[in-house]
């Protein structure tokens, strides 16, 4: 399910590829994972996303699902 969903998140993005998005699932444990299958804690990613001029957008898998 979670592969499931990683997958169709990642069909979004692509379809997105240029407007600096990247969605990204709380793990529940301080970590997020990237479209990429990057895991780190949230603040990483935040100061990742910035530099790059990337806005992330962070959710549980739970609400991923919506």
């Amino acid at each position: 399910m979670r592969r499931d969903l990683e997958h169709r998140l990642r069909l979004v993005e692509s379809a997105d590829a240029g407007s600096g998005i990247e969605i990204w699932i709380d793990q529940g444990d301080g970590t997020v994972r990237g479209p990429h299958g990057e895991q780190m804690i949230r603040e990483e990613a935040e100061a990742l996303g910035h530099a790059a001029g990337t806005l992330l957008i962070v959710m549980s898998e739970i609400d991923a699902r919506l």
